[in-house]
């Protein structure tokens, strides 16, 4: 395999990786007990609620945007055999441009420009959870994509759609970047980022182990 092939093929790895660490870098400084089911993944952005760890997850935000760019460029490289595929795969690519983009626009736009900060997380929410489907059904059928690939997009999906439909509930329509001890919503939102970013880190690792 070309060696340069192999440094595109890991990007997503490394984005899953670089991402996990910033972010639980920043959960560490939050100055109150941090809950991974009632408290919002973008309240670690938010200088206001954590001082020292804010600068850690939105730098991991822009950081992880930048090296998903030319990841998701390299997906032309699987170059399914029928047009539809095809299709499939330039409109999963353009996508996963907009949410990389859209990532970055996160860490620039933390919680506390809250208006950019829903736009864009939006952008990423939104982009990932039709990436998962286009790729799945372009190389559902593909000899190199490996199942257990296909099974982590599933779980991507079904936990993107729960977020969205329970926050999508009138009773629910304050909750957003607000704390709630009782409702663990915020929870579903870090199982849909995590599992989606999960899958970007299994997609790389399948197109390096198959060389793609």
């Amino acid at each position: 395999m070309n060696t340069k092939n192999i440094y595109l093929d890991l990007l997503g790895l490394v984005a899953l990786i670089v991402f996990t660490i910033f972010t639980f870098i920043s959960v560490a400084f939050y100055p109150i007990h941090y809950s991974l089911i009632f408290d919002w993944l973008s309240n670690l952005g938010n200088i206001n609620l954590n001082p020292v760890g804010a600068m850690f997850f939105n730098l991991g935000c822009i950081i992880t945007g930048i090296i998903l760019i030319p990841f998701i460029l390299n997906l032309y490289r699987w170059k399914p055999s029928e047009i539809w595929s095809k299709f499939l795969v330039v409109l999963a690519i353009i996508l996963g441009i907009f949410a990389s983009i859209s990532l970055i626009g996160v860490g620039v736009f933390p919680e506390t420009h809250i208006k950019l900060h829903v736009l864009a997380a939006s952008g990423v929410f939104e982009s990932l959870f039709l990436i998962v489907i286009l790729m799945t059904l372009a190389l559902f059928k593909n000899p190199n994509f490996m199942r257990a690939v296909a099974y982590i997009g599933v779980c991507a999906v079904v936990f993107d759609l729960l977020f969205v439909i329970l926050l999508s509930l009138p009773q629910y329509k304050d909750l957003l970047a607000t704390f709630n001890p009782v409702v663990p919503i915020p929870g579903l939102e870090w199982a849909a980022v995590f599992t989606s970013l999960i899958w970007i880190g299994a997609l790389s690792y399948n197109m390096y182990k198959n060389e793609v």
